[in-house]
């Protein structure tokens, strides 16, 4: 490195230092100077910070891999703010800006920042801490990260990306990093951060426990019973059309400002497109002619109740393999979330997988803005799927379960499997019967099926069943 870029880099880590607290004050602070609402994940990853910080260096290295547009600058933002160590001991940095507009490496500007905190990393009496949002931007990110973990205890990095296979994939990094996956919002966040109405404490993890780990139908009943109160207390005040905005869009923390629904979809959209013109290039090669065939795709799963690849392929005039590829892609790009069918390996492979929107706000855009051959009813029904999809994906990846549907026609959504417990849900925009989930219920052997649905809370002991309120659900 030459005296003159050395001296160019320096004087840029200088300006990402003194600058630091002012770029973050957005994020951390409203219009009136009033402190924003943190999302549910702040308080664990500070956990981690303030043990380190304690002298527990046991975690030092986390990665927060997400959907882009699920608030993971925000949340880095807020930890920078709140992280209480002199300034020139914490860097924030955008590396999609030093790679793309100022033309360096991370390991460049590090380097340059490890001799403005001191000379070398290996010295460090302090701690050090290193927020760096969009790592994938710099395809040596993970190898260098590695070398400054092992070289000393005393630095902290936090790094996001919006690429679960990009954070995810590398062995290095999985054997020395803590995952921390920022999914789209909880409809308890989305009215935290829009209202400043925060949860009835304890509530979810009660109403969770009553859905999940319940023995019979009856013990879900009897434990639901128990938390009405709490629930209808939570929904004192709450407007009604606050479900349906959350729904269509407010699972993406940036649209909750917004009030003009048509500037709402068309920013949807335009998310949506960096997906492809940025993200899935760094993940698979495509030709140009395949590449623009993504949207297409998209809008195929926004407006199909089940997706035949057969037909897809067809229509779109590539191979199925090619198919199979993009949708895997799509999948690790965490834009749709991939429901497998229930089943041995083999039915599996030869069963049709289900294919949903991480975040309906998607689908919704593709209805509202651009349009659909669907049926209200019909589309307002797969919307509610992807957000029950949203929230069991979140539980299963918590509890290490799995979740698969019943592909036979007319099975359930979803079957949600643990070493203990089966449980069959299905999910319905009215009301909504017991047939359908009694019915997989019985065939896979679960020891109950619940029906998330408009219908009051209410069991249906001889089919071992509970019809489970929206109202209760979304508050898990």
């Amino acid at each position: 490195m030459n005296i003159e870029r050395k001296e160019k880099l320096y004087q840029f880590v200088r300006d990402q230092i003194t600058q630091g607290i002012f770029r973050t004050r957005a994020y951390v602070f409203n219009d009136r100077g009033e402190r924003n609402p943190q999302r549910s994940m702040f308080l664990r990853i500070q956990t981690h910070v303030k043990d380190f910080m304690g002298g527990n260096a046991a975690v030092r290295w986390l990665v927060m891999p997400g959907l882009r547009g699920s608030g993971k600058t925000t949340l880095l933002a807020q930890l920078y703010h709140d992280t209480d160590v002199p300034v020139e001991r914490k860097l924030f940095l955008s590396v999609d800006q030093v790679t793309q507009t100022f033309g360096a490496s991370l390991q460049e500007i590090i380097q340059v920042y490890e001799e403005a905190v001191g000379g070398s990393f290996e010295r460090l009496e302090e701690p050090v801490f290193l927020f760096l949002d969009e790592v994938q931007y710099d395809r040596r990110w993970a190898g260098f990260l590695k070398t400054v973990y092992d070289r000393t205890r005393k630095v902290f990095v936090i790094a996001t990306g919006s690429s679960a296979l990009m954070l995810n994939v590398n062995a290095d990094v999985a054997r020395r990093a803590v995952s921390e996956k920022l999914y789209p919002m909880s409809f308890t966040e989305f009215m935290k951060i829009k209202h400043n109405k925060y949860e009835e404490k304890g509530l979810g993890r009660q109403l969770r426990t009553a859905l999940l780990d319940s023995k019979s139908a009856q013990e879900v009943y009897s434990q639901l019973v128990s938390c009405e109160q709490a629930v209808k207390h939570y929904w004192l005040n709450v407007e009604r059309q606050e479900v349906s905005h959350y729904i269509n869009y407010g699972t993406l923390p940036y649209m909750v400002a917004l009030k003009n629904e048509a500037l709402v979809y068309d920013q949807i959209k335009k998310s949506l497109e960096r997906v492809i013109s940025v993200d899935i290039p760094q993940i698979g090669r495509f030709r140009p002619d395949i590449a623009s065939k993504f949207p297409m795709l998209l809008y195929a799963i926004a407006d199909s109740e089940q997706l035949s690849l057969n037909n897809l392929s067809r229509v779109m005039e590539i191979g199925r393999p090619t198919l199979i590829h993009m949708l895997n892609v799509l999948e690790q790009t965490e834009t749709i979330m991939r429901v497998y069918p229930h089943g041995s390996h083999r039915s599996q492979v030869r069963k049709p997988s289900k294919y949903l929107f991480t975040s309906s706000a998607f689908r919704a855009m593709y209805f509202k803005f651009i349009g659909s051959t669907q049926r209200q009813e019909i589309y307002e029904g797969k919307l509610l799927e992807d957000i029950v999809g949203l929230y069991l994906g979140w539980l299963c990846e918590q509890r290490s379960i799995s979740l698969t549907y019943d592909s036979a026609a007319g099975g359930a959504d979803f079957i949600v499997r643990d070493a203990n417990n089966m449980v069959a849900v299905e999910v319905g925009r009215g009301q909504k019967g017991f047939e359908q989930v009694a019915r997989t219920a019985k065939k896979v052997k679960a020891k109950y099926g619940l029906v998330v649905s408009a219908s009051e809370l209410k069991v249906d002991a001889k089919r071992s069943a509970v019809s489970v309120p929206l109202e209760f659900f979304l508050l898990i």
